[in-house]
């Protein structure tokens, strides 16, 4: 199962409507979604829309940035509404990387009936009490348990492996979009070939924005589009970037762009271009 994690942003819960339009496998994908903004319209519409194509959404319920970041009942709310509608494709998913946070998750996993009704963990650092925590999973109807790759191989001992994942950060960023002339194509990652031989149900990573959260931003001298793909000369997904050519200023942004995605558009017809994933 791959969970790919993405933050709330506008462009992040389009993308995830325009999946609905895809040959999607509900047991092959499932998104997860930190809440960044107050406003869970779009969400909520993200999570209706692949509700049609029975894929699951993993909603973060205490989310570590942006607007609701110290605000967690307008999501519970949103989740207990779009449940009284029948929406069942809703898994409540805590992340972990403070003692606040698992202390926040010990009481709110039991005041909303989660340890039955089920939830996922995301665990983004070690806790000083790891053994209750390990009890409260391992008891308890937990979908799945992604543990960062920092922490990958002390957290996962003692786990139950039936629910057992791992998250990890294979985007490499650069400071500025013009650096990426440097790596125009790189490997990206192979945890889809080989998260299952290595004893994990799922693998989750940030996609191609990476886990560094930013908020807003201006405009770019540089457009770039990155695209990963899978190389059929060995077991990697590899990544290219493609650039705008015009980067003198920060004028005609969706010109860049259109630079940027011929040049995408070549690769993809090109005979020897890989395929998207």
């Amino acid at each position: 199962m791959y969970l790919p994690f993405l933050r709330g942003k506008q462009f992040e819960l389009l993308a995830l409507r325009e999946l609905a339009g895809l040959p999607l496998i509900g047991s092959k994908i499932s998104p997860i979604i930190e809440p960044v903004k107050k406003d869970l319209k779009s969400v909520e519409t993200a999570i209706k829309v692949l509700s049609q194509v029975d894929v699951n959404m993993h909603v973060v319920v205490n989310p570590e940035h942006g607007e609701l970041k110290k605000s967690y009942d307008p999501i519970f709310d949103a989740i207990s509404r779009l449940n009284a509608l029948g929406y069942n494709n809703i898994v409540p998913t805590y992340l972990i990387a403070t003692e606040k946070d698992y202390a926040f998750f010990k009481i709110s996993v039991e005041t909303h009936g989660h340890l039955d009704s089920g939830y996922s963990l995301v665990l983004l650092n070690q806790i000083s009490d790891a053994a209750e925590l390990k009890n409260i999973v391992n008891n308890s109807n937990i979908k799945y348990n992604l543990i960062h790759v920092n922490h990958l191989i002390s957290l996962r001992r003692g786990f139950s492996t039936d629910s057992l994942g791992f998250l990890s950060d294979p985007f490499v960023r650069q400071k500025r979009n013009v650096d990426y002339f440097d790596a125009e194509d790189e490997i990206f990652s192979s945890d889809c070939f080989y998260y299952r031989e290595e004893g994990f149900v799922a693998f989750s990573d940030y996609l191609t924005i990476g886990s560094e959260y930013i908020e807003g931003g201006m405009l770019p001298y540089t457009v770039a589009i990155h695209l990963t793909y899978n190389d059929q000369n060995s077991d990697n997904i590899r990544i290219r970037h493609f650039l705008s050519d015009s980067n003198q200023d920060i004028s005609d942004t969706a010109g860049k762009f259109g630079e940027a995605l011929d040049k995408l558009v070549e690769f993809i017809d090109d005979e020897n271009g890989g395929r998207t994933i």
